[in-house]
């Protein structure tokens, strides 16, 4: 797995990507029946700082590898627990009601052997009526190839920095897109990169490490407001619990 991260983007919060997304709303929502709430790969914390706001009572775990990134969001509240460490390598020394990775997360593992890895100790995470739930890019959508400069280009407006100017790129090798996000201060201004490589594993795929690793799909939902799974979806949310989870943790 190939994740580079230049560190100026992520040094500064107004550089750093910090804005709300469309799919944080399903988790939010989710979360208020949670006690204890992990978010894996939780970035610059957006999500868990919301979750915090709106659940003051809830016990909180934000865990992401990039240091960097872990910095912004303890500068956005403390009531979160901020851990340095991969979805594979967590132990966070208790289990949660609710695993959330969102922002399509689970992508970057890259093999059937890292995802088996990440969803044993999720498993191992999660107590005896909890819900994981995260999502994950449909191949059959071929999103991907959209990702290019001409039809990703945005201007944002900073007041620190004027107009940051932001464009992705793409390439594709054996299953794998290599994804980069260049961020530009001005037309003419210095720029900075995020790259990552990605993996669009198919729901069969997803559904066999899932069942491999001792958990089972509850739900594969079509879009993050819950609607339904087709074979045109661009988005494949899953819902897992363990196999003896009562009807309870479905509610």
């Amino acid at each position: 797995m190939t994740t580079q991260y230049d560190d100026p983007l992520y040094r500064d919060p107004e550089l750093a990507q910090n804005e709300w997304r469309a799919d944080f709303d399903m988790y939010l929502t989710r979360a208020a029946t949670a006690g204890r709430i992990l978010d894996l790969g939780c970035g610059t914390g957006t999500l868990m700082a919301a979750i915090a706001e709106k659940y003051p009572d809830k016990i909180l775990t934000g865990a992401d590898p990039a240091a960097a990134m872990l910095a912004i969001a303890q500068k956005k509240t403390s009531r979160v627990s901020w851990l340095q460490a991969s979805a594979e390598t967590l132990d966070a020394g208790m289990t949660y009601d609710l695993i959330i990775l969102s922002g399509h997360a689970f992508q970057v593992f890259l093999t059937r052997e890292q995802r088996i890895a990440a969803l044993q100790n999720m498993q191992r995470h999660l107590s005896p009526d909890g819900i994981v739930l995260f999502d994950s890019r449909n191949p059959a959508a071929e999103e991907w190839r959209e990702w290019i400069p001409a039809l990703s280009r945005e201007v944002q407006r900073s007041d620190k920095f004027g107009d940051v100017i932001s464009r992705n790129d793409v390439s594709e090798h054996n299953g794998i897109v290599r994804y980069q996000t260049f961020y530009q201060i001005g037309e003419n201004g210095p720029v900075y990169r995020a790259e990552s490589d990605i993996a669009f594993p198919s729901a069969a795929e997803i559904t066999e490490a899932v069942t491999f690793s001792g958990l089972m799909v509850r739900h594969i939902y079509g879009d993050h407001q819950s609607g339904p799974f087709r074979p045109d979806s661009r988005e494949m949310v899953f819902e897992l619990s363990h196999p003896q989870c009562s009807q309870a943790c479905a509610a």
